[in-house]
C-alpha cells in the first residue's frame, strides 16, 4: 500500500509540474522541469529498490522496477494528453504518442502486479523473471535509441526553440526515455551484483 501511495503521489506531482511549465510557453523552463521530474522518478525508483528485503526478494524487486517504469510511461502519456488536448492544442499527432505511452505503462503496471502477487506468496517464477530481464534489456536499448534519435533528428533542441509544435512532447519523450533507461540499468546492475555475491 505504501509503495502505491508513493507511486500515485509522484505521478500527480510530476504531471502537474510538467503541465504548468508547458502552459508558460517557455521551452527552457519546461525542459528544466521535465528533467527534474524524471530525475526524481529515477531516484525514487532506485531508493525504493534498495529498501526491499524479505522473502521472495527478486519478485519484489522486479515488481518495484516494473512499477516505476510504468510511472515513467504513464506520466509521459498523461502529460502529453493534457498538454496538447487542453493547453497547446497545436500538434494533431499527440494522441498517437499518448495512447502508445499509456498502453505500455498499463502493461508494465500489470507486470508489476503479477510480481507483487508472487512476492506476497513468497515465491519466485524463474521463467517470468528471465522474461522480465529480457524485456528490461530491450527497453533500455529502445529508450537510448529513442533519445539519440530525437537529438539526431533535431526534434529535441535542449530548450532552444518552441517553433516545432511538438517541442513540449519531445522534452517529455527525451527525458522520459532517459529515466526509464536509468531505472532499467540500475535493476540489471543490482541483479548482477546480487548474483555475484551469491556465488562468492
Amino acid at each position: 500500500m505504501n509503495s502505491m501511495i508513493v507511486w500515485m503521489t509522484a505521478l500527480t506531482i510530476s504531471i502537474c509540474a510538467t503541465i504548468l511549465s508547458a502552459a508558460t510557453g517557455t521551452a527552457k523552463l519546461h525542459l528544466c522541469v521535465t528533467a527534474l521530474v524524471t530525475l526524481a522518478i529515477a531516484i525514487v525508483a532506485v531508493q525504493s529498490d534498495r529498501q526491499i528485503g524479505g522473502p521472495a526478494v527478486r519478485s519484489e524487486r522486479a515488481a518495484s522496477t516494473a512499477r516505476f517504469t510504468a510511472l515513467g510511461w504513464i506520466w509521459g502519456g498523461i502529460a502529453i494528453f493534457v498538454t496538447y488536448n487542453f493547453i497547446l492544442r497545436n500538434w494533431p499527432e499527440w494522441w498517437q504518442f499518448s495512447i502508445g505511452l499509456l498502453t505500455v505503462g498499463g502493461l508494465s503496471l500489470m507486470l508489476a502486479m503479477v510480481f507483487e502477487r508472487d512476492a506476497k506468496a513468497e515465491r519466485e517464477d524463474e521463467s517470468l523473471l528471465k522474461i522480465s530481464r529480457l524485456l528490461n534489456v530491450l527497453q533500455i536499448i529502445g529508450m537510448l535509441a529513442a533519445a539519440v534519435g530525437l537529438v539526431a533528428d533535431h526534434k529535441f533542441t535542449f530548450g532552444m526553440s518552441t517553433v516545432r509544435p511538438d517541442w513540449a512532447a519531445n522534452n517529455i519523450l527525451f527525458f522520459g526515455a532517459i529515466a526509464i533507461a536509468c531505472i532499467g540499468v540500475h535493476a540489471l546492475a543490482a541483479d548482477s551484483r546480487r548474483e555475484q555475491a551469491s556465488k562468492a
